[in-house]
C-alpha cells in the first residue's frame, strides 16, 4: 500500500514512488519536493529496509507534515523504484 502522510487536514499517498492526492495543488508539491530531496541527498539508502517510509518521513519533515499510517510493502521492489529515480541526468548538448 506505501504511506500516508497529513497535512493540516489534507492527506496524500506515497505508493512505488509517487504521491497521490484529492488535492492536485498538494499532490504536485510533494512530487517536486520528493525528486528535489532525491536529487539532492541521493534518495533513501541503499540498504534501507523500508525505503518508502524514509521518503515518506523526510517529505513530511521538509513540508510540516506528519506521517499517519504505513503499510507494509516489498522491499526489493520499493528499492528498485528508487534506484531508477537516482541516475543524475547531465544537460550535455547535442
Amino acid at each position: 500500500m506505501g504511506v500516508i502522510v497529513g497535512w493540516k487536514g489534507k492527506k496524500a499517498i506515497l505508493r512505488r514512488g509517487e504521491w497521490r492526492s484529492s488535492d492536485a495543488a498538494l499532490e504536485s508539491m510533494l512530487n517536486r519536493a520528493t525528486d528535489q530531496w532525491i536529487a539532492e541527498t541521493g534518495g533513501p539508502a541503499l540498504t534501507s529496509h523500508d525505503p518508502e517510509r524514509e521518503v515518506a518521513h523526510a517529505i513530511a519533515k521538509l513540508t510540516g507534515g506528519r506521517v499517519l499510517l504505513r503499510a507494509k510493502t516489498d522491499r526489493r521492489r520499493e528499492a528498485r523504484d528508487y534506484l531508477s529515480r537516482r541516475q543524475l541526468s547531465l544537460p550535455f548538448a547535442d
